[in-house]
């Protein structure tokens, strides 16, 4: 149950704080006192969104606050969710800022407003003019039906879903490979002359650098050798080479060496220099020796070189990308050859899953159906306390062809409100006043599967009065005898059955508008009861009514 609710600054509330009793407690008050802003305040707690405009003029930001008590299976569903509670009390905290940022806490730990809602979805339940609607959209019809299948119907939908998202997977991957085959197939030929292409020239990786290298010495090879043999001539082939004058330097050295030792020295170092000639020339003549003028090696690293340019021109800058899309094209000629064979293990896959898809659906549709006499049991029952006795109601099952999310099952509710009439689809069928009734009584059903602990109506009076809404307020007050109701509403008929009332007040206070929130003693009660009655035309009478209406 909700223990506590605190709001500040939430639109022209400036601060309230409430506490809630077990049972059917009510919400009343003049028209735009600001009863839908304590929905609000409540909307805040479940994650709903918040906006600017929520804040109240002046202040920097709204803040909305819940006390809830759990029982032990709420306390466990709540702990599933990876919540932590230290006693029966789950506290939720909500706080938007001005300059649009907002967070939410559940006690004390900061959550996403995905979180904050998985765990609102266990405690709360708000029936509103948004719940009329969803009720009307058949789309829901089969969302609403399998809340009545329990866990057995839910772990069949995981199920269904399961196989639906792999049926899905595969469909995608037969049409990435058939497209592909495709693409493959208008391309093939060019793909096989380009895989010609470059495997003709079969090139390595910094092939083209060493060719450069050695085309370099081999085109220049006649020019080097002359200049080898020249330099060998000026060391020692004519008569006036290097070698015959450093020799003639190191006689005449040898001639005064005996007189110094500083020449001495320098004849050392005129005779390393002459040694070191000696073997450079030796180097170079070897050198000479190995250098061959051979055209045809010439000619093949030309054509070689000019190969792989006219590769690189057509397939990339470097040798390296070239052989990156030959790798690229050969595995797309790989995948066609291939393809086929992919594409018929996944036909085979796919056939294989969708058979088992409709095993699984038909055992949810089985569930279904037999929920759905149950619904129409029950629901008929609940509606003849609610002065809908000649109602019809029945939920209709066709089946589909198609494989979807939530299995084969087209469901729409469809009803008759009076004997003799056929039953139609809901939406065409049912006022306002008999879609509330509708509305309250899958609550009366779903509260006893769901076992949600607070359930909150919004105005569940609308469009209904005189026997009807006494038998709807009845019916409120026989949920609250096993969860906690809050209702919104106008009519004093329901607001008499509650355990508890609220009165919500309108004011202005140092020229600002408020809303203020009072907890109504029995003799409080009777005067808004007659108000609810008769506005301000309160007679003895009215006063009387009002405690009868109490009693």
């Amino acid at each position: 149950m909700l223990k506590e609710l605190k709001i500040e600054n939430l639109a022209i509330i400036k601060s309230v704080s409430l506490e809630f009793d077990n049972g059917l407690i009510v919400l009343t008050g003049e028209t735009g006192a600001g009863k839908s802003i304590i929905l609000s305040g409540i909307n805040l707690l479940i994650g709903e969104k918040a906006t600017f405009d929520m804040i109240r003029k002046g202040e920097e930001n709204l803040i909305a606050e819940g006390v809830f008590s759990l029982d032990e299976e709420k306390k466990k569903e709540i702990e599933k969710l990876g919540i932590l509670l230290f006693d029966e009390d789950l506290i939720v905290r909500r706080i938007y800022d001005k300059d649009g940022k907002g967070k939410a806490f559940v006690n004390n730990v900061r959550v996403t407003l995905n979180a904050l809602k998985d765990i609102a979805r266990n405690l709360i339940d708000i029936v509103g003019q948004h719940s009329h609607q969803m009720l009307l959209n058949k789309s829901n019809h089969i969302k609403l039906l399998d809340k009545f299948l329990g866990d057995g119907g839910k772990k069949q939908r995981i199920k269904i879903n399961n196989l639906y998202e792999k049926y899905n997977e595969i469909i995608a991957q037969i049409e990435n490979t058939e497209r592909l085959r495709k693409e493959t197939v208008e391309k093939k030929e060019l793909y096989d002359f380009q895989l010609n292409e470059i495997n003709t020239v079969n090139p390595v990786i910094d092939e083209d650098i060493s060719l450069e290298e050695e085309y370099k010495k081999a085109f220049n090879a006649e020019m080097i050798k002359e200049k080898l043999i020249n330099s060998r001539f000026l060391i020692r082939e004519n008569d006036k080479n290097i070698l015959n004058q450093i020799n003639n330097l190191i006689k005449n050295i040898e001639g005064i060496a005996k007189y110094d030792d500083e020449y001495t020295n320098i004849l050392k170092r005129v005779e390393e220099v002459y040694y070191e000639l000696e073997d450079c020339d030796d180097i170079l003549k070897t050198f000479e020796n190995s250098i061959e003028i051979d055209e045809k090696s010439l000619l093949y690293m030309s054509e070689r070189l000019d190969a792989i340019t006219k590769l690189k021109l057509k397939y990339g800058s470097t040798i390296g990308e070239i052989l990156e899309f030959r790798d690229a094209i050969s595995k797309k000629v790989k995948t066609f050859d291939e393809s086929q064979y992919l594409i018929d293990t996944l036909l085979l896959e796919r056939e294989q899953i969708k058979k088992e898809y409709y095993e699984e659906a038909k055992i949810l549709s089985d569930m279904r159906f037999i929920k759905s006499n149950e619904i129409k049991i029950l629901l008929e029952e609940e509606l003849k306390q609610l002065q809908m006795e000649d109602t019809t109601f029945e939920v209709r099952i066709e089946k589909r062809d198609d494989i979807l999310y939530n299995g084969v099952d087209d469901v729409e509710f469809f009803i008759s409100t009076n004997i003799g009439q056929d039953v139609k689809p809901l939406w065409k069928i049912a006022s306002g006043g008999e879609v509330s009734r509708i509305m309250l009584a899958l609550k009366v059903i779903f509260s006893k599967i769901d076992n949600i602990p607070i359930l909150i109506f919004d105005e569940i009076d609308t469009g209904v009065g005189g026997e009807t809404i006494r038998k709807i307020a009845n019916k409120l007050k026989d949920i609250g005898s096993h969860t906690q109701v809050i209702s919104i509403t106008h009519s004093p008929v329901i607001a008499s059955k509650a355990n508890e009332q609220l009165y919500i007040k309108k004011e202005t206070i140092d020229n600002q508008t408020t809303t203020t929130v009072t907890k109504l003693n029995k003799e409080e009660r009777v005067k808004e009861i007659a108000r609810m009655l008769a506005g301000d035309r309160i007679t003895d009478s009215v006063i009387e009514h009002a405690k009868e209406l109490l009693n």
